[in-house]
């Protein structure tokens, strides 16, 4: 088992346990001052404990310290962790795939490094995307909890081995469904975007298309603006958003929205639209171009 498989685990295991939900509540049940931001060890050790046969909460809190240290943490360790918290089948499966190394999926912890030269360099695109599909899920506390994307893109040059995908947080969880693997390396873009190469199955020749699914999940340390917003560059003929409320917060109010940029924008142009019966809202926008796009709301 690689050490990196240990740390990707182990700070896999640290979003799930620290983000708003229920796997935060079953330990703060047993915590006197729970912080924001911060896990209390002693509370996680008495949840594993609670399942555990024959060990004390005493017992268990060096095991979890160097779990979520990222120090020792093995598939018996990791399965207390599983069953005492009742992860439900997607991340347990996303932790065990972690612990073995898998390069499907990366975890990206406040890891970003600057653009490096040959991002910032001019020229012609390398592809173009043919078609973008979006689904955009908010949690029961309001806060984004997972998004997919889905993708048609076009090698504009020859050995195209992979492209860029863009997300506004340096703290998820980014899995490859389909089409290629997430590369190694996280790096800014500009003020508020950071980025990831999804490395392709086989490097494409020019003109050739291939079509990938990427799905991620957040942990914001900070609740973000009450949107979701995507820039498009160059062409796309097919740009399909969906957002999807959970019923627990519902908002007020729903726009679909342009914006004049991605840092520090405005919006120039809304329109009301309502929930459907599944508590989504969704467009799809015909040809666009040099454009930012997406849906605002505000909340009861």
């Amino acid at each position: 088992m690689a050490d990196g498989g240990v740390a990707q685990t182990s700070a896999y295991l640290r979003m799930l346990l620290l983000r708003p939900g229920e796997y935060r509540r079953r330990w703060e049940r047993h915590a006197s001052q729970p912080q924001p931001g911060e896990i209390d060890i002693a509370a996680v050790a008495r949840v594993l404990a609670e399942d555990a046969s024959g060990d004390t909460a005493t017992d268990l809190v060096a095991t979890v310290r160097q779990a979520l240290d990222g120090g020792v943490l093995d598939a018996e360790a990791l399965r207390l962790f599983v069953d005492a918290f009742a992860f439900d089948g997607r991340d347990a499966i996303r932790l065990y795939d972690l612990l073995r190394g898998s390069d499907s999926v990366r975890v990206i912890t406040g890891e970003a490094q600057s653009l490096s030269e040959e991002h910032l360099r001019d020229g012609p695109p390398r592809h173009q995307t043919l078609a973008l599909h979006e689904l955009h899920v908010l949690g029961p506390d309001g806060t984004p909890a997972e998004h997919q994307t889905i993708q048609v893109i076009q090698a504009n040059v020859n050995g195209l081995a992979g492209y860029p995908y863009r997300f506004d947080t340096d703290e998820l969880a980014v899995e490859v469904i389909r089409g290629g693997r997430v590369g190694d390396r996280i790096y800014r873009i500009n003020e508020s975007l950071y980025a990831v190469d999804i490395l392709l199955t086989r490097p494409l020749e020019a003109g050739e298309t291939t079509l990938t699914q990427v799905r991620t999940t957040f942990f914001y340390k900070t609740p973000p603006a009450p949107e979701f917003r995507r820039g498009v560059v160059r062409r796309t003929d097919d740009v399909t958003i969906w957002v999807k409320f959970h019923q627990r917060r519902v908002p007020a109010r729903v726009w679909l929205a342009r914006w004049d940029g991605i840092d520090h924008a405005r919006i120039v142009d809304r329109q009301v639209v309502e929930l459907d019966d599944d508590l989504a809202v969704h467009c799809r926008f015909g040809p666009i171009e040099q454009a930012v796009v997406g849906f605002h709301w505000e909340w009861a």
